[in-house]
């Protein structure tokens, strides 16, 4: 048989058509059969509900959350301990939950509780809320400092007596001086203290004894107790307001004491290569002015308002 160029043209254009016409309907047939892909749940979400506390320390707050997504049912793991879906009978704070579906997908989100910040109080970084007091023309905190952070919101190395943390509400945090100081030098500096407030200085300290009885030649002297009565003005129940609570020391190498028995406050004014603090006796009348301890010893602090 003999093959030319008629048969071969004849023979591409039957292969031609018979491949188009087998793909054809392949392509009809995936076009055609009306199935879909599944459908994959929306994304596993919270939207919370929060109410707020109405009293300044109330427990009157609560949490609703909305979840949406994922496949039902539910499950719901509070950083409170609590298991249900809401949760009420809250204090101001930050409060988590995780939300695991049934098919073990698993969401975490956090809210915050706020409460009502009472009159002659001030407020820090962390959402810490301090009382104040105005005495003569200075306004103190009434309450020893418990930031755990700076005021740009970084970590801070603090420490809580004992590493015990039901020691932080009533004795507050204690600081080395550079920590209090947040790296300055210089007096009056903010510190780690709110925006308007400031570590306090030697002579704002001097100036508060004063107001309270003692003599300028009195204020004055170093390293010694002086002032007959400022201290018991100063401390607990004292007239003056101030509430020292007597909250210890962290000496250098890691050892605390004093418990219930000290206040030692950090100034902001440097003495050589210490620092000038005050120094607070329960059971003692008088306040003591002291540059003898390293500035790595970690002691209470109390803002002053700008």
């Amino acid at each position: 048989m003999k093959w030319n160029g008629n048969h071969i043209k004849c023979l591409l254009k039957f292969v031609y058509r018979t491949t188009f016409f087998l793909i054809l309907p392949v392509v009809f047939f995936q076009q055609c059969t009306g199935q879909k892909e599944p459908e994959l749940p929306e994304p596993l979400s919270i939207e919370f509900i929060p109410h707020d506390v109405t009293t300044f320390r109330g427990t009157d707050g609560s949490i609703e959350i909305e979840v949406t997504g994922g496949t039902s049912p539910y499950s719901y793991n509070w950083s409170n301990g609590e298991t249900t879906k809401n949760i009420e009978g809250l204090t101001a704070g930050v409060y988590s939950v995780i939300v695991k579906d049934a098919v073990d997908t698993t969401v975490t989100e956090s809210i915050k509780i706020n409460q009502p910040i009472p009159e002659n109080s001030v407020i820090d970084i962390e959402g810490n809320i301090y009382t104040t007091i105005k005495i003569g023309e200075q306004t103190w905190m009434q309450e020893n400092l418990r930031v755990s952070v700076a005021p740009d919101s970084t970590a801070i190395t603090s420490y809580i007596y004992n590493d015990e943390a039901g020691n932080e509400e009533t004795f507050g945090r204690l600081y080395t001086w550079d920590v209090a100081m947040n790296g300055s030098t210089s007096e009056k500096a903010q510190g780690i203290c709110p925006v308007g407030w400031h570590i306090s200085s030697d002579e704002e300290w001097k100036t508060l004894e004063m107001y309270l009885g003692m003599t300028r030649q009195e204020a004055d002297l170093s390293n010694t107790w002086r002032g007959q009565g400022v201290g018991t003005k100063l401390g607990k129940g004292g007239e003056s307001g101030y509430e020292a609570v007597y909250a210890g020391r962290r000496a250098d190498y890691g050892t605390y004491s004093l418990l219930n028995q000290y206040e030692y406050v950090w100034t902001s004014t440097e003495s050589g290569q210490y620092a000038w603090r005050r120094c607070l006796e329960i059971g003692i009348s008088t306040a003591g002015r002291w540059n003898t301890f390293p500035k790595t010893y970690a002691f209470s602090i109390r803002c002053i308002k700008d």
